[in-house]
Protein backbone atom coordinates (compact mmCIF):
# COMPACT_ATOMS: atom_id res chain seq x y z
CA UNK A 1 0.00 0.00 0.00
CA UNK A 2 0.86 3.34 -0.80
CA UNK A 3 0.59 6.61 1.66
CA UNK A 4 -2.70 8.50 0.91
CA UNK A 5 -1.72 11.72 -0.69
CA UNK A 6 -2.73 14.69 1.69
CA UNK A 7 -2.77 12.54 5.28
CA UNK A 8 0.71 12.72 6.33
CA UNK A 9 -0.49 14.99 9.19
CA UNK A 10 -3.14 11.63 10.38
CA UNK A 11 -0.11 9.22 9.83
CA UNK A 12 2.29 11.57 11.88
CA UNK A 13 -0.19 12.17 14.92
CA UNK A 14 -0.92 8.37 14.76
CA UNK A 15 2.96 7.53 14.92
CA UNK A 16 3.81 9.34 17.38
CA UNK A 17 0.97 8.03 19.80
CA UNK A 18 2.40 4.62 18.92
CA UNK A 19 6.22 5.44 19.07
CA UNK A 20 5.44 6.91 22.65
CA UNK A 21 3.77 4.22 23.65
CA UNK A 22 0.53 5.87 23.98
CA UNK A 23 -1.70 4.58 21.37
CA UNK A 24 -5.21 5.00 22.57
CA UNK A 25 -7.36 1.95 22.04
CA UNK A 26 -10.09 3.79 19.83
CA UNK A 27 -10.19 6.37 17.45
CA UNK A 28 -12.67 8.29 15.55
CA UNK A 29 -11.59 9.16 11.79
CA UNK A 30 -13.34 11.96 11.55
CA UNK A 31 -13.60 14.10 7.75
CA UNK A 32 -16.33 14.16 4.83
CA UNK A 33 -17.14 11.31 2.99
CA UNK A 34 -14.54 10.38 0.33
CA UNK A 35 -10.93 11.50 2.11
CA UNK A 36 -9.96 8.09 2.07
CA UNK A 37 -10.62 7.56 5.59
CA UNK A 38 -11.42 3.73 4.89
CA UNK A 39 -8.12 3.96 3.15
CA UNK A 40 -6.05 5.12 6.37
CA UNK A 41 -7.74 2.75 8.47
CA UNK A 42 -6.65 -0.09 6.11
CA UNK A 43 -3.12 0.92 6.41
CA UNK A 44 -3.27 1.62 9.53
CA UNK A 45 -4.77 -1.98 10.45
CA UNK A 46 -1.84 -3.36 8.31
CA UNK A 47 0.67 -1.40 9.86
CA UNK A 48 -0.28 -2.49 13.61
CA UNK A 49 -0.94 -6.12 12.21
CA UNK A 50 2.89 -6.01 10.78
CA UNK A 51 4.02 -4.64 14.64
CA UNK A 52 5.73 -6.28 17.28
CA UNK A 53 7.37 -6.26 20.06
CA UNK A 54 11.29 -5.11 19.85
CA UNK A 55 10.40 -4.60 16.13
CA UNK A 56 12.73 -1.42 14.39
CA UNK A 57 10.22 0.81 12.20
CA UNK A 58 11.59 4.03 10.47
CA UNK A 59 9.91 7.07 12.26
CA UNK A 60 6.69 9.15 10.74
CA UNK A 61 4.41 7.06 8.57
CA UNK A 62 3.64 3.54 8.01
CA UNK A 63 6.18 2.44 5.65
CA UNK A 64 3.84 -0.90 4.81
CA UNK A 65 5.49 -3.84 3.04
CA UNK A 66 3.10 -4.98 0.10
CA UNK A 67 4.68 -8.40 0.18
CA UNK A 68 4.17 -8.81 4.28
CA UNK A 69 2.03 -12.08 5.92
CA UNK A 70 -0.14 -9.08 7.04
CA UNK A 71 -0.98 -7.36 3.62
CA UNK A 72 -1.46 -10.66 2.02
CA UNK A 73 -3.86 -11.97 4.74
CA UNK A 74 -5.79 -8.85 4.28
CA UNK A 75 -5.90 -8.37 0.35
CA UNK A 76 -7.43 -12.57 1.61
CA UNK A 77 -9.85 -11.16 3.69
CA UNK A 78 -8.33 -13.83 5.92
CA UNK A 79 -6.53 -12.19 8.68
CA UNK A 80 -7.41 -13.81 11.76
CA UNK A 81 -6.51 -10.54 14.31
CA UNK A 82 -8.61 -8.46 11.75
CA UNK A 83 -11.81 -7.47 11.57
CA UNK A 84 -13.87 -4.99 8.96
CA UNK A 85 -17.58 -4.51 9.53
CA UNK A 86 -19.97 -3.02 6.99
CA UNK A 87 -23.08 -2.87 5.80
CA UNK A 88 -23.97 -6.13 3.98
CA UNK A 89 -26.17 -7.17 0.67
CA UNK A 90 -29.68 -6.51 1.18
CA UNK A 91 -30.95 -9.70 -0.43
CA UNK A 92 -28.50 -13.25 -0.31
CA UNK A 93 -27.42 -12.86 -3.96
CA UNK A 94 -26.17 -9.24 -3.10
CA UNK A 95 -24.98 -10.84 0.20
CA UNK A 96 -22.91 -13.89 -2.37
CA UNK A 97 -21.86 -11.08 -4.84
CA UNK A 98 -20.40 -9.26 -1.32
CA UNK A 99 -18.68 -12.39 -0.43
CA UNK A 100 -17.46 -12.96 -3.87
CA UNK A 101 -16.58 -9.19 -5.56
CA UNK A 102 -16.31 -7.29 -2.30
CA UNK A 103 -18.79 -5.11 -0.25
CA UNK A 104 -17.81 -2.16 -2.59
CA UNK A 105 -18.81 -3.73 -5.97
CA UNK A 106 -22.39 -3.35 -4.54
CA UNK A 107 -24.29 -0.03 -5.40
CA UNK A 108 -26.10 2.03 -2.78
CA UNK A 109 -29.68 0.27 -3.17
CA UNK A 110 -27.87 -3.20 -3.05
CA UNK A 111 -26.91 -2.65 0.66
CA UNK A 112 -28.84 -2.85 3.88
CA UNK A 113 -29.59 0.78 5.62
CA UNK A 114 -27.87 -0.41 8.78
CA UNK A 115 -24.85 -1.91 10.35
CA UNK A 116 -26.78 -4.52 12.70
CA UNK A 117 -25.77 -5.44 16.20
CA UNK A 118 -25.64 -8.85 15.52
CA UNK A 119 -22.53 -7.64 13.38
CA UNK A 120 -21.13 -5.66 16.29
CA UNK A 121 -22.16 -8.81 18.89
CA UNK A 122 -20.06 -11.72 16.50
CA UNK A 123 -16.74 -9.07 17.26
CA UNK A 124 -16.70 -11.35 20.92
CA UNK A 125 -14.93 -14.60 18.75
CA UNK A 126 -12.58 -12.19 17.72
CA UNK A 127 -11.97 -10.90 21.58
CA UNK A 128 -12.93 -14.58 22.97
CA UNK A 129 -8.97 -15.27 22.67
CA UNK A 130 -5.67 -13.73 22.15
CA UNK A 131 -4.19 -12.48 18.98
CA UNK A 132 -3.03 -15.39 16.65
CA UNK A 133 -0.28 -13.91 14.94
CA UNK A 134 0.00 -10.09 15.49
CA UNK A 135 0.79 -8.06 18.42
CA UNK A 136 -2.73 -6.51 18.03
CA UNK A 137 -6.07 -7.48 16.93
CA UNK A 138 -7.44 -4.58 15.04
CA UNK A 139 -11.39 -3.58 14.23
CA UNK A 140 -12.09 -1.72 11.62
CA UNK A 141 -15.75 0.14 11.21
CA UNK A 142 -16.74 1.60 8.02
CA UNK A 143 -18.72 3.29 8.78
CA UNK A 144 -19.66 3.97 12.55
CA UNK A 145 -22.20 6.52 11.52
CA UNK A 146 -24.21 3.31 10.02
CA UNK A 147 -24.44 1.72 13.00
CA UNK A 148 -28.53 0.91 14.42
CA UNK A 149 -28.69 1.92 17.81
CA UNK A 150 -28.56 -1.29 19.60
CA UNK A 151 -25.40 -1.67 17.53
CA UNK A 152 -23.79 1.11 18.62
CA UNK A 153 -24.83 0.59 22.21
CA UNK A 154 -23.04 -2.87 22.57
CA UNK A 155 -20.28 -1.38 20.60
CA UNK A 156 -20.31 0.95 23.81
CA UNK A 157 -19.57 -1.96 26.01
CA UNK A 158 -16.50 -2.97 24.16
CA UNK A 159 -15.12 0.62 24.10
CA UNK A 160 -15.46 1.19 28.15
CA UNK A 161 -13.77 -2.24 28.59
CA UNK A 162 -11.40 -2.77 25.37
CA UNK A 163 -10.00 -6.34 24.97
CA UNK A 164 -6.38 -6.61 25.30
CA UNK A 165 -4.18 -5.31 22.57
CA UNK A 166 -7.21 -4.45 19.97
CA UNK A 167 -7.49 -0.93 18.60
CA UNK A 168 -10.68 0.33 17.48
CA UNK A 169 -10.72 2.24 14.04
CA UNK A 170 -14.01 4.30 13.35
CA UNK A 171 -14.71 6.08 10.19
CA UNK A 172 -16.95 8.83 10.52
CA UNK A 173 -18.57 11.11 8.18
CA UNK A 174 -20.92 13.06 10.65
CA UNK A 175 -18.92 12.37 14.13
CA UNK A 176 -20.82 14.73 15.67
CA UNK A 177 -24.19 12.63 15.41
CA UNK A 178 -22.14 9.88 17.51
CA UNK A 179 -23.08 9.14 21.24
CA UNK A 180 -21.50 11.39 23.40
CA UNK A 181 -20.47 8.39 25.27
CA UNK A 182 -18.86 6.74 22.10
CA UNK A 183 -17.05 9.68 21.45
CA UNK A 184 -15.69 10.29 24.51
CA UNK A 185 -14.27 6.99 24.60
CA UNK A 186 -11.93 7.82 21.75
CA UNK A 187 -9.39 9.95 20.37
CA UNK A 188 -10.56 11.92 17.09
CA UNK A 189 -8.47 12.42 14.43
CA UNK A 190 -9.52 14.58 11.88
CA UNK A 191 -9.10 14.57 8.09
CA UNK A 192 -9.20 17.99 6.13
CA UNK A 193 -10.01 17.85 2.45
CA UNK A 194 -7.02 17.74 0.06
CA UNK A 195 -6.63 21.50 -1.96
CA UNK A 196 -6.57 21.45 -5.78
CA UNK A 197 -3.24 20.68 -6.16
CA UNK A 198 -3.22 17.95 -4.03
CA UNK A 199 -6.62 16.78 -6.07
CA UNK A 200 -4.94 16.71 -9.48
CA UNK A 201 -1.91 14.76 -8.20
CA UNK A 202 -5.04 12.53 -6.75
CA UNK A 203 -7.03 12.10 -9.77
CA UNK A 204 -3.88 11.82 -12.10
CA UNK A 205 -2.65 8.62 -10.11
CA UNK A 206 -6.14 6.85 -10.15
CA UNK A 207 -7.59 8.42 -13.46
CA UNK A 208 -4.90 9.16 -15.74
CA UNK A 209 -7.06 9.53 -18.74
CA UNK A 210 -8.67 12.75 -17.20
CA UNK A 211 -7.88 15.87 -18.90
CA UNK A 212 -8.79 19.53 -18.74
CA UNK A 213 -12.49 20.76 -18.47
CA UNK A 214 -13.90 17.18 -17.17
CA UNK A 215 -10.78 16.75 -14.61
CA UNK A 216 -11.39 20.20 -13.48
CA UNK A 217 -15.25 19.64 -13.27
CA UNK A 218 -14.53 16.45 -11.24
CA UNK A 219 -12.17 18.38 -8.92
CA UNK A 220 -14.68 21.14 -7.66
CA UNK A 221 -17.74 18.53 -7.65
CA UNK A 222 -15.12 16.88 -5.24
CA UNK A 223 -14.72 19.57 -2.86
CA UNK A 224 -11.14 17.93 -1.34
CA UNK A 225 -12.67 14.11 -1.61
CA UNK A 226 -11.10 11.83 -4.01
CA UNK A 227 -13.72 9.40 -3.34
CA UNK A 228 -16.41 11.75 -4.33
CA UNK A 229 -14.69 12.93 -7.55
CA UNK A 230 -14.58 9.23 -8.98
CA UNK A 231 -17.98 9.00 -8.68
CA UNK A 232 -18.77 11.42 -11.03
CA UNK A 233 -16.14 9.46 -13.80
CA UNK A 234 -18.53 8.08 -15.48
CA UNK A 235 -21.30 10.07 -15.29
CA UNK A 236 -19.93 12.87 -17.82
CA UNK A 237 -19.84 15.55 -14.81
CA UNK A 238 -18.43 18.12 -17.42
CA UNK A 239 -21.55 18.47 -19.36
CA UNK A 240 -24.06 18.37 -16.79
CA UNK A 241 -21.53 21.06 -15.13
CA UNK A 242 -21.87 22.76 -18.64
CA UNK A 243 -25.85 22.80 -18.92
CA UNK A 244 -26.27 23.61 -15.75
CA UNK A 245 -24.02 26.88 -15.78
CA UNK A 246 -25.88 27.80 -19.22
CA UNK A 247 -29.33 27.74 -17.07
CA UNK A 248 -28.23 29.70 -14.60
CA UNK A 249 -26.33 32.02 -16.65
CA UNK A 250 -29.40 32.61 -19.39
CA UNK A 251 -31.99 31.78 -17.05
CA UNK A 252 -33.40 29.20 -19.45
CA UNK A 253 -36.59 31.32 -20.27
CA UNK A 254 -37.91 28.94 -22.81
CA UNK A 255 -37.17 25.28 -20.58
CA UNK A 256 -35.41 23.76 -23.25
CA UNK A 257 -32.32 23.28 -21.44
CA UNK A 258 -33.77 22.16 -18.43
CA UNK A 259 -36.43 20.01 -20.06
CA UNK A 260 -33.77 18.35 -22.00
CA UNK A 261 -31.89 17.69 -19.21
CA UNK A 262 -34.94 16.57 -17.26
CA UNK A 263 -35.86 14.33 -20.04
CA UNK A 264 -31.99 12.55 -20.57
CA UNK A 265 -31.99 12.29 -16.58
CA UNK A 266 -35.14 10.86 -16.06
CA UNK A 267 -34.19 7.56 -18.05
CA UNK A 268 -33.54 4.51 -15.99
CA UNK A 269 -30.04 3.74 -17.60
CA UNK A 270 -29.47 7.69 -16.45
CA UNK A 271 -29.25 6.51 -12.94
CA UNK A 272 -25.73 7.33 -12.58
CA UNK A 273 -25.80 10.72 -13.79
CA UNK A 274 -29.21 11.73 -12.03
CA UNK A 275 -27.24 11.13 -8.62
CA UNK A 276 -24.22 12.72 -9.83
CA UNK A 277 -26.14 15.61 -10.57
CA UNK A 278 -28.04 15.92 -7.00
CA UNK A 279 -24.71 15.82 -5.71
CA UNK A 280 -23.51 17.88 -7.52
CA UNK A 281 -25.93 20.90 -8.52
CA UNK A 282 -25.90 22.67 -5.07
CA UNK A 283 -22.45 23.07 -4.76
CA UNK A 284 -22.39 24.64 -8.79
CA UNK A 285 -25.46 27.08 -7.45
CA UNK A 286 -22.95 28.35 -4.62
CA UNK A 287 -20.02 29.16 -6.66
CA UNK A 288 -22.47 30.70 -9.31
CA UNK A 289 -24.14 32.86 -6.58
CA UNK A 290 -20.49 33.27 -4.70
CA UNK A 291 -18.99 34.57 -8.24
CA UNK A 292 -22.02 37.09 -9.00
CA UNK A 293 -21.82 38.06 -5.67
CA UNK A 294 -17.81 38.86 -6.31
CA UNK A 295 -18.26 40.13 -9.58
CA UNK A 296 -21.04 42.73 -8.28
CA UNK A 297 -18.91 44.14 -5.22
CA UNK A 298 -22.07 43.03 -2.95
CA UNK A 299 -23.56 40.56 -1.14
CA UNK A 300 -24.94 37.26 -1.71
CA UNK A 301 -28.89 38.12 -1.59
CA UNK A 302 -31.15 36.68 1.07
CA UNK A 303 -33.16 35.60 -1.84
CA UNK A 304 -30.30 33.74 -3.43
CA UNK A 305 -29.44 31.60 -0.26
CA UNK A 306 -33.29 30.65 -0.05
CA UNK A 307 -33.12 29.17 -3.42
CA UNK A 308 -29.89 27.05 -2.92
CA UNK A 309 -31.39 26.03 0.50
CA UNK A 310 -34.40 24.65 -1.36
CA UNK A 311 -32.31 23.24 -4.38
CA UNK A 312 -29.75 21.29 -1.46
CA UNK A 313 -33.15 20.26 0.33
CA UNK A 314 -34.19 18.58 -2.98
CA UNK A 315 -31.65 16.84 -3.80
CA UNK A 316 -30.81 15.74 -0.49
CA UNK A 317 -34.15 13.85 -0.34
CA UNK A 318 -34.79 12.87 -4.01
CA UNK A 319 -33.44 9.77 -3.70
CA UNK A 320 -34.85 8.82 -0.06
CA UNK A 321 -38.14 9.96 -0.95
CA UNK A 322 -38.14 8.27 -4.47
CA UNK A 323 -39.02 11.65 -6.19
CA UNK A 324 -40.05 11.76 -9.93
CA UNK A 325 -36.83 12.15 -11.23
CA UNK A 326 -37.98 14.49 -14.03
CA UNK A 327 -39.73 16.65 -11.93
CA UNK A 328 -36.63 17.03 -9.70
CA UNK A 329 -34.36 18.08 -12.74
CA UNK A 330 -36.71 20.29 -13.65
CA UNK A 331 -36.85 21.75 -10.27
CA UNK A 332 -33.88 21.95 -9.68
CA UNK A 333 -33.45 23.67 -13.35
CA UNK A 334 -35.86 26.44 -12.57
CA UNK A 335 -34.19 26.73 -9.34
CA UNK A 336 -31.31 27.38 -11.59
CA UNK A 337 -32.70 29.76 -13.84
CA UNK A 338 -33.90 32.12 -11.24
CA UNK A 339 -30.57 33.16 -9.91
CA UNK A 340 -29.98 34.40 -13.49
CA UNK A 341 -32.54 37.11 -12.57
CA UNK A 342 -31.64 40.77 -11.90
CA UNK A 343 -33.13 40.98 -8.47
CA UNK A 344 -30.42 38.11 -7.46
CA UNK A 345 -27.65 40.60 -7.13
CA UNK A 346 -27.46 42.45 -3.58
Amino acid sequence: MTSFLGHDKAQRIFRQSFDNGKLHHAWILAGPKGLGKAGFAMQAAQFLLDSHDGQDTPENGFHLDAQSQSASLLAAGSHPDFRLVQRGGKTDKEEKKAREEGVDALEEHELKRNISIAQIRSLQQLFATQASISRYRVVVIDAIDDLERGGANALLKNLEEPPKDTIFLLVSHTPERLLPTIRSRCQILRFDPLSDDQMKQALATIARHLKGAERDALIAAGEGAPGKSLQFIDAGLAELESLANDIMRTGDKNNQIKSDLARKLSLKAATPRYQAFLSCAPSLMARHIKAAATGSGNKRSAKAIDIWREASDLAAMAVPKALDNQAVIFRLGSLMGSLAEPDMRA
